[in-house]
């Protein structure tokens, strides 16, 4: 007999799977939430956060830990089209960020598209896919790429950086500093999937950094030179 939340898991459907098993009283309930936060540090690249949260999910996942492993080793290929789809989505990203430094612009494309066909929520696919339009002079576009993958993911700075760069090509240099600004205060200080926000103040010598780096920041957008791609 088909188990509906399981099933929901491998499709990547998490909060579907989470509701049928709080419905139900399946004691599979909070594990559900915790294989959500790790899709969160996955999707991050936040990869310690991740291991940390596989302990006590292998039996929900077979495989993850080897999984995590694989992604985090760059070796993507297996997972293409195995696992999750939040994993399968994670390696189709992988391959399009080699893609693309590769130069293979339209191999990068199909890779993110296929990233999103996985999980339509994954906001490191959405960040690439605005990279590739925003090097192709498709500001708007690209801004519309960032905003989406903060919809999704507001604590991503990679997001944060990129909208920056767009913002400047577009002359808002308020938006650009901003952006800029939020970017480098998650590098220094990052959150925790499932944590989102701060949940206080860095120490005095983390904000000189903050000040320092922002300064850089800013002067290497105002120079032309921004934009990062979102990974491996």
């Amino acid at each position: 007999m088909a188990d509906p939340v399981q099933e929901a898991i491998q499709r990547g459907q998490l909060e579907a799977a989470y509701a049928r098993a709080l419905a139900a009283g399946d004691p599979r309930a909070p594990l559900i939430l915790r294989l959500a936060d790790l899709r969160k540090a996955l999707y991050r690249r936040d990869l310690e956060e991740a291991r940390r949260l596989a302990e006590g999910l292998v039996d929900l996942v077979p495989g993850l830990g080897e999984a995590l492993e694989d992604l985090a080793a760059g070796r993507y290929q297996a997972w293409l089209e195995r696992g999750p789809a939040f994993v399968q989505a994670e390696a189709w990203v992988q391959k399009g960020v080699e893609a693309a430094l590769a130069g293979a612009r339209e191999a990068a494309r199909e890779a993110f598209l296929k990233a999103l066909e996985r999980d339509p929520d994954h906001p490191r696919a959405r960040v690439n896919l605005g990279n590739l339009k925003l090097e192709a002079g498709e500001v708007e576009a690209a801004i519309a790429d960032y905003q989406a993958a903060l919809a999704i993911d507001p604590d991503l700075a990679d997001a944060h950086h990129n909208l920056a760069a767009a913002y400047k090509k577009k002359g808002d240099i308020d938006r650009m500093v901003r952006h800029l600004k939020r970017a480098q205060r998650l590098r220094l200080y990052p959150p925790r999937a499932g944590a989102p926000g701060r949940g206080g103040r860095p120490p005095v010598y983390a904000r000189l950094w903050f000040w320092l780096l922002l300064a850089l920041a800013a002067y290497v957008l105002l120079r032309g030179l921004g934009g990062v791609s979102s990974g491996p």
